[in-house]
């Protein structure tokens, strides 16, 4: 994802700097157009060199090592006289509002952050299609990064002041997406039984009263039992749901549908799934009536290293949940 939003920078005219655990992956991105892109050894050589620094990271624990740890939000503040921290990641909103904060208080207020979380598949990303749920404590950081996102990477929705507004929307369609995949599956599950084609179904379905990108683009996935990585990957799907429901504790709101979801994914964990699609979720509604599923499995995880293959990442989960 990083990487997509990197070249449409570029695209649009933009000089970049990157950095990335794995260096070799940043390394062969800066090759393409080495004028343009620059592979960094660090979180601080990159806010050293560019005053408005975007991060697409997968999950709260590591945004909050590279803006502390890392030295994000110290270097942006010293290097800098104004300086913009968009992040992209899906992350809990009392997380952003917390960054908002230490940017602000690191920088005596000349540090911004904005939440700019993105709806979107690398494929999306990469033809510009993606969609990006903003909010930002500072109007002027939120117009900057507008103008510096809109027209390279996607659409651009304001969601106002509060810097956790843009993850709580976010939270609520990637929300909205997984009780569809379930959805899908417990409905196609019923069609097989019944001896309908499931794929018949799904394509009805999509081509009528549920036209729209998400059943079609799951719908295909679950009906078809494809469930190949590479968009976005099942362990992840568990992170948001369970951020869901924490926010949602937190904020006086019963969400039922979200506890029946989280075991889901927790299941599918425990099966060693989480390399695979989110969409994957979905197997379980035919396994428990009665299909049997291991060569779709087989079939999806062709693509992955031996280590996340699902009998061996389930085998290394026995005894070592965390």
């Amino acid at each position: 994802m990083g990487e997509n939003i990197a070249k449409n920078l570029v695209a649009a005219g933009h000089e970049v700097s990157m950095f990335d655990i794995d260096k070799a992956n940043v390394d062969r991105v800066a090759a393409e157009n080495p004028s343009k892109m620059t592979s960094a050894g660090s979180v601080v050589e990159v806010a050293e060199a560019c005053h408005s620094v975007i991060t697409m990271l997968p999950n709260d624990k590591v945004l909050n090592n590279v803006c502390h740890d890392s030295g994000l939000i110290e270097t942006l503040s010293k290097a800098h006289e104004d300086s913009v921290h968009i992040s992209c990641s899906t992350v809990s909103p009392y997380t952003s509002r917390e960054l908002s904060e230490a940017h602000e208080k690191a920088s005596g207020g000349s540090s911004k952050y904005v939440a700019a979380p993105v709806f979107a598949r690398p494929d999306g990303l990469a033809l510009q299609q993606a969609s990006f749920t903003m909010s930002s404590a500072c109007s002027d950081a939120m117009a900057f990064a507008t103008a510096l996102l809109e027209p390279s990477n996607g659409k651009v929705f304001p969601f106002g002041s509060d810097p956790g507004a843009g993850n709580v929307t976010k939270l609520c369609g990637n929300f909205l997406i997984a009780t569809t995949i379930e959805s899908l599956a417990e409905s196609l599950a019923l069609a097989e039984a019944n001896g309908v084609d499931r794929v018949a179904v799904k394509d009805m379905l999509t081509s009528t009263i549920f036209d729209c990108l998400i059943y079609k683009g799951y719908g295909q996935r679950v009906s078809e039992r494809d469930h190949q990585p590479g968009g976005f990957a099942l362990e992840l799907g568990l992170k948001d749901v369970s951020l869901v429901l924490d926010t949602a504790h937190k904020s006086g709101v019963a969400m039922p549908f979200g506890s029946v979801m989280k075991d889901n994914f927790t299941a599918a964990m425990s099966k060693g799934r989480e390399g695979l699609d989110w969409s994957a979720l979905a197997l379980h509604a035919s396994e428990n009536a009665g299909v049997d599923v291991s060569e779709a499995i087989k079939e999806s995880a062709k693509g992955l290293p031996d280590h996340l293959k699902p009998e061996a990442a389930a085998e290394k989960r026995r005894g070592h949940w965390v």
